[in-house]
């Protein structure tokens, strides 16, 4: 596919290949031995999201002072007072987020010789903090941050917001993602060129991916896919 620039959405993409920060919460409360019903679990994460995109403050805070905020939510929720679980729950998920996110500024800067880079996020308002604290910004055209602009994925205006900040044609963009609905079919329904971040290809495979041109496990594996098609040639060159 011939492109110009590639759009990344943030959680479970940039800060964890494929990885929802509902299951990792649900993996370090596992791991801390809370032992809580998952759809308790799942209705506390889901009210401290929604505190948290509630809250004004949110929108200046580092990831750790989110996540600070988030867990705090979310232990009050499942009925839990416990100030050292509660800083073990925010700083193992920070230290994970950073690790990947390290991980993620190495595979964009690679990519940022020859595309536009951009961030599509439904998020607090606060991503560009986080990717700027990441070392990630400077390697961006464009962060298009739900709360900032106002729309969620899938509404197709916080794409058109990054295509206008692009100056790229859909056709030419590439969205990288890990919500088949929200990341891949949104995107495809604009026109931009579509990559599916899962965790299994296997997996993957299972189900009708058809509105994905890429299904790849990681951005390294996003880098080495665009290389590889830059360097084949074309059957008019043949």
């Amino acid at each position: 596919m011939e492109l110009r620039a590639i759009l990344f959405d943030y959680g479970g993409t940039l800060d964890g290949p494929a990885s929802h920060w509902l299951d990792r919460m649900v993996g370090l409360l596992r791991e801390a031995a809370v032992d809580r019903p998952y759809e308790r679990v799942k209705a506390a994460f889901y009210a401290a999201d929604d505190a948290a995109y509630a809250e004004p403050a949110v929108g200046a805070m580092s990831l750790a002072e989110l996540m600070d905020f988030h867990v705090g939510r979310q232990l009050a929720g499942l009925g839990i007072d416990d100030r050292t679980l509660h800083d073990h729950l925010a700083a193992e998920f920070v230290r994970r987020s950073a690790a990947a996110l390290t991980a993620s500024r190495a595979a964009l800067g690679r990519l940022a010789p020859r595309y536009r880079l951009g961030v599509v996020s439904n998020f607090y308002g606060n991503v560009a903090r986080i990717l700027a604290d990441a070392g990630i910004a400077p390697l961006l055209t464009v962060i298009a941050d739900s709360t900032r602009v106002g729309v969620m994925k899938p509404d197709r205006r916080i794409f058109e917001h990054a295509l206008a900040a692009l100056d790229v044609a859909p056709a030419y963009v590439l969205h990288v993602g890990d919500s088949y609905e929200r990341d891949v079919c949104a995107a495809r329904a604009l026109g931009l060129r579509t990559a599916w971040l899962v965790a299994d290809h296997t997996r993957a495979a299972s189900r009708d991916a058809a509105a994905a041109d890429l299904v790849i496990c990681s951005l390294d594996e996003l880098g080495e896919r665009l290389e590889l098609g830059r360097n084949t040639p074309s059957s008019a060159e043949r």
